[in-house]
């Protein structure tokens, strides 16, 4: 199976057809996950080149089985902060993937947490072709 693309949204309806366009464009396999437990699942049983996520998305109904026992402490200040959890779970990977942040947050500091792990970051909503053309540019350049 070629690698996809992963695009980790609380509202998937907002991102389904962002998520087929993209299959379309790049010829490439696109998964959709409304929270870090379904991201965490998909990511390991099939490979991505690529995450697409936000920062703020739930942790899902059992987070117990996603959360390692750093982020276990503080649960109840990184719910609303799923992605941090999920950039975690993505570094522990063998051969992680390409991650490109998706999100409204515009305060630097909240960018900062995800350090030199996010290759590109877009601006939420973004239109579609400013979508494309940064993960066509983050592959490329991969």
């Amino acid at each position: 199976m070629t690698a996809g693309l992963l695009f980790v949204d609380d509202e998937p309806e907002n991102v389904s057809l962002a998520a087929e366009i993209l299959a379309e464009s790049l010829k490439i396999p696109v998964m959709v996950a409304d929270s870090v437990e379904r991201a965490v699942e998909l990511l390991h049983t099939h490979r991505y080149q690529a995450v697409i996520m936000d920062l703020f998305i739930p942790l899902g109904d059992h987070p117990d089985r996603i959360l390692g026992p750093r982020a276990r402490r503080y649960q109840e200040n990184v719910d609303h902060l799923g992605g941090l959890v999920l950039l975690e779970e993505i570094h522990r990977l063998e051969d992680p993937p390409l991650i490109i942040s998706h999100t409204a947050c515009t305060d630097p500091v909240l960018h900062e947490l995800f350090g030199d792990s996010v290759v590109r970051m877009i601006p939420k909503p973004a239109p579609l072709d400013t979508l494309l053309t940064t993960l066509r540019e983050a592959l490329e350049d991969a």
